[in-house]
């Protein structure tokens, strides 16, 4: 409600006012006397960022100091004053801004007489503004799109809602109470192209958790709605376990264990992963789980597999230490413990045991097993792991023994 000053009151304020400036040795204060410097900013995404210090006609000092701050660390940059202006250009090709990264800066300047000023903090969002975006929004979360019916946005808005629940009650994650933004590019050409700019590059969404940004691909086609059920919760996971586990805790969580779980938590199985494991199951090809403690493979061959191991073991263990299992797992590579020390800390086995009960697991069928079925069937997992050593042991050893029957059966 705006309220509205009493003539009389006003007539009153301006004679006090009046006086007051009167009383001033050099007529009006220097406060009112100088315009407030102007402080704008531009930027094109991934080219370059523009900003100025445009201060009022007066005797300044020869130098000012821009702060710039990101989440990562604040920058100092000292640059000369002309003309009552100073100017900061950065080539954001060269020196890089995480994409949608808040941006905050400020400037401090001297005049004449070495008296510092400091300007008020401007903050800015470094989107991808190179596309006109169009939003939704509920409570803390926002979607943002490029092209698509709103209807189709508004799914995309309801499984994220549903996904975010879903994965904090089973993790054990705080309600979200950060903002949590999803922006959502026409296709991964254009996602992809994004992500070269910003110094970063991944095939079909990519989670900053650190600044509460998620980008997705996801073309406005007849399969959208699909590609949100796997893309949505998938990306989602690594933003929860993130806010769980926070950045240090983060890091330091197995890839297989990271991934697994945010294949897990699709709405939708991908059937590629079916296919790929099943594969590599009847063909003796699976990848160690040790190779997926860092990183994913290189090879593209090689990346589906990955992902379909990683999203099978985090089922098994799941099925088989709980919610309340993987939690402690989870808490136990947060404090710091390596990829096979963090099982052994909370689960009592090895990453080498882990493999071992998988893939006695996975051979019976994803289904649960007694304990002398799973004793027998490791027996053969490992007889199955020994087979080529044991054929080489057979190769090497067959000419002694033959020799030695030879021996034998001149001696009669």
């Amino acid at each position: 409600m705006v309220r509205l000053i009493q003539p009389r009151r006003l007539i009153l304020n301006v004679i006090i006012l009046g006086c007051l400036l009167l009383a001033q040795p050099g007529g009006l204060p220097v406060a009112l006397a100088q315009a407030t410097p102007q402080t704008p900013y531009s930027y094109t995404f991934g080219q370059t960022l523009i900003v100025s210090l445009l201060l009022p006609t007066g005797q300044w000092g020869p130098e000012a100091k821009l702060y710039l701050r990101t989440a990562e660390h604040t920058q100092l940059h000292q640059l000369p004053v002309a003309n009552n202006q100073a100017r900061y250009e950065r080539d954001l090709r060269q020196e890089l801004f995480a994409p949608f990264a808040q941006v905050t800066y400020w400037w401090e300047y001297t005049d004449a007489q070495g008296q510092t000023y400091r300007t008020e903090e401007i903050s800015f969002l470094y989107e991808d503004n190179r596309f006109a975006w169009q939003e939704l929004r509920r409570d803390n979360l926002t979607l943002r799109w490029v092209s698509g019916e709103p209807a189709l946005m508004l799914n995309g808005l309801d499984i994220a809602q549903a996904s975010l629940e879903e994965i904090q009650n089973a993790l054990g994650s705080p309600v979200l109470s950060e903002p949590l933004a999803l922006y959502v590019y026409p296709s991964q050409p254009d996602l992809q192209s994004a992500l070269r700019l910003a110094g970063r590059e991944w095939v079909g969404g990519e989670a900053y958790p650190a600044v509460g940004v998620v980008l997705l691909a996801i073309p406005p086609s007849s399969q959208a709605a699909l590609q949100m059920e796997l893309t949505i919760p998938h990306e989602l996971t690594h933003y929860v376990l993130y806010q769980l586990l926070g950045a240090e805790g983060y890091e330091g969580l197995p890839t297989w264990l990271n991934e697994g779980l945010a294949s897990y938590f699709e709405r939708r199985p991908d059937p590629t992963y079916a296919v790929a494991l099943e594969k590599a199951r009847r063909e003796a090809t699976l990848l160690p789980l040790g190779q997926l403690c860092n990183t994913l493979p290189l090879e593209q061959s090689q990346i589906i597999l990955a992902y379909a191991q990683s999203q099978s073991v985090a089922t098994y263990l799941r099925q088989t230490y709980g919610w309340s299992g993987l939690r402690t797992l989870l808490n136990a590579y947060a404090d710091g413990a390596g990829c096979s020390a963090g099982l052994e800390r909370s689960l009592n086995i090895d990453l080498a045991t882990l493999e071992r009960e998988w893939r006695v697991w996975l051979e019976h069928n994803d289904q649960a097993i007694s304990r002398p079925q799973r004793a027998w069937l490791a027996a053969l997992v490992v007889v199955q792991d020994l087979a080529p050593w044991l054929l080489l042991i057979g190769l090497l050893f067959l000419p002694a023994l033959v020799a030695t029957r030879s021996v034998r059966s001149n001696a009669r």
